[in-house]
């Protein structure tokens, strides 16, 4: 029964839409499962390999960037943005990680704090490129509702949750 439990509450999480939720409630819901994702991967570094990672916003960062830079910028879906910044994130990691991944301890934890504030700088200060702190405006959504929006981030939960299930074992 328990190799089944992950799969019971995903079939939970996945009829909960279905049962009538007002559109904030779906909001926190998605925020959630949005935030359990991150702590999925923290849990991955922080708790399985031993180092404290402060740079977690920067490549979620990025991936929002890119994605919306790629909308607003280019005119590009918002559905192509989604494995377009799958790329540069991991791009974006392959070089942070060659970096910070010889650090130990405290100096880890350092070096990502310092990258998520560099970044952090960076972005607010090319406000021709990113907006500055306004941010990205984006023209139009799509879909107005919040179930769609829900199972996405519910399907990209169970693939990382997945994945990490395969990587710790």
């Amino acid at each position: 029964m328990k190799k089944y439990l992950p799969l019971v509450i995903l079939a939970l999480l996945a009829v909960l839409p279905v049962i009538g939720l007002s559109s904030y409630v779906m909001h926190i819901l998605i925020l959630v499962v949005m935030w359990s994702v991150i702590g999925m991967a923290w849990n991955l570094l922080g708790g399985y390999c031993g180092q404290v990672s402060f740079g977690h916003a920067a490549f979620f960062g990025v991936g929002a960037y890119t994605s919306g830079m790629l909308y607003s910028k280019l005119g590009i879906s918002g559905w192509w943005g989604i494995p377009v910044s799958i790329v540069v994130v991991t791009l974006f990691a392959l070089v942070i990680g060659y970096i910070c991944l010889r650090l130990r301890g405290p100096y880890f934890a350092l070096a990502t704090l310092a990258m998520g504030v560099i970044l952090r700088i960076t972005a607010e200060n090319l406000t021709g490129f990113t907006g500055g702190d306004l941010g990205i405006m984006l023209r139009e959504r799509s879909w107005i509702g919040k179930t769609n929006y829900y199972y996405i981030i519910l399907s990209l939960a169970a693939v990382s949750y997945w994945l990490v299930k395969i990587v710790t074992a």
